[in-house]
């Protein structure tokens, strides 16, 4: 039994905690996991967490892959950039499936007990099908984020719908998945999952099919029991960075807040708006925070107000000399 690909050392000895564990999750592909749990993981080192990530997606590996990206850049441009305490876990190679899964799962949990033992926060990139991997990190975790696309296409990941009159007819088959984790998270520690759905891809115009979506995902949210977050609109710079293995918040932080866009700033604000979503008090904590020291800042690079002496004082607020009329002084009448 081979052991998971990890890119960091974790001594045995190390202190434990107990990390909040962070799945994304969707059974379709192109849906937004990889570019928000890289955001999630950035922001929360940023921050000042420590935080573990895994990749359980071996075949595509695209959080790997941007993190590398990330290591890349730090060494072509000689930047510091925060990053996570990284793992890969393997599929399998066994062909018999009761082996096979029961070797994902000893992988899985060796994997996790490590980087959880050592970190606040784990955030788990997972494939975009169905896999046995998938279902062991679901039922592992604290908090399920699914992000969709807000489309009809999307929705049908999380029930099926009758094209006629709108209604949904019943979960599919991926929120029943994610009903079922629960129940084995619930029996096995006593744990619960908070589901949390992130439509991506928002539009600004108030169409026909984004009034539908908000109408569908809210029933859904009471028949299934997810909360819906807002999550990230369908701007160029979420895609365009991926190489360079960044993300908003380093455009930020690196620029200083020059030369920036308003795409820039409103792409900040949602990432920030998905943090607040996930309700963990240690996070909001630290935004409060982090949101005092940047005020400080503007504060102290604001340049400082005049300081008037009683000289400058006298002279502002003295009028300038001139004729004034008084009791004694004679009114010169016109003719």
């Amino acid at each position: 039994m081979n052991d998971p690909v990890l890119s960091f050392a974790v001594p045995e000895t190390a202190p434990m905690k107990k990390a909040h564990v962070i799945v994304l999750g969707n059974e379709k592909g192109g849906s937004g996991k990889t570019t928000s749990g890289m955001h999630l993981i950035i922001s929360l080192l940023r921050l000042g967490f420590s935080v573990g990530s895994m990749d359980i997606d071996s075949r595509q590996r695209s959080l790997s892959r941007y993190l590398e990206n990330r290591r890349q850049t730090m060494l072509k441009e000689n930047v510091p950039l925060p990053q996570p305490q990284h793992v890969v876990v393997q599929k399998s190679p066994f062909g018999v499936v009761s082996e096979a899964e029961e070797d994902e799962r000893e992988r899985f949990v060796r994997a996790l007990a490590r980087i959880a033992g050592v970190n606040d926060f784990v955030v788990i990139d997972s494939p975009g099908n169905d896999t046995h991997l998938s279902r062991v990190a679901h039922a592992y975790a604290d908090t399920v984020i699914t992000p969709i696309n807000d489309s009809f296409v999307d929705l049908d990941v999380l029930a099926t719908v009758d094209g006629q009159t709108m209604k949904i007819i019943k979960p599919s088959i991926y929120s029943e998945m994610v009903w079922e984790q629960k129940l084995a998270r619930a029996k096995r520690d006593g744990g619960s999952i908070e589901w949390i759905v992130m439509r991506n891809r928002l539009s600004n115009i108030d169409a026909k099919n984004k009034r539908f979506m908000t109408q569908a995902t809210q029933e859904l949210s009471r028949r299934i029991g997810f909360r819906v977050a807002p999550g990230f609109s369908e701007r160029v710079i979420f895609r365009e960075m991926f190489l360079q293995g960044l993300t908003v918040l380093d455009i930020m932080e690196t620029t200083g807040g020059g030369s920036l866009s308003l795409s820039h700033i409103a792409a900040r604000q949602e990432v920030r708006d998905l943090l607040k979503t996930l309700r963990i008090k240690a996070i909001d904590d630290h935004i409060a925070r982090a949101r005092e020291d940047e005020e400080d800042k503007e504060s102290a690079e604001a340049p400082a107000a005049p300081v008037l002496t009683e000289s400058t004082a006298a002279t502002e607020t003295t009028p300038a000399a001139g004729p004034r009329l008084t009791q004694d002084a004679p009114v010169e009448m016109a003719s």
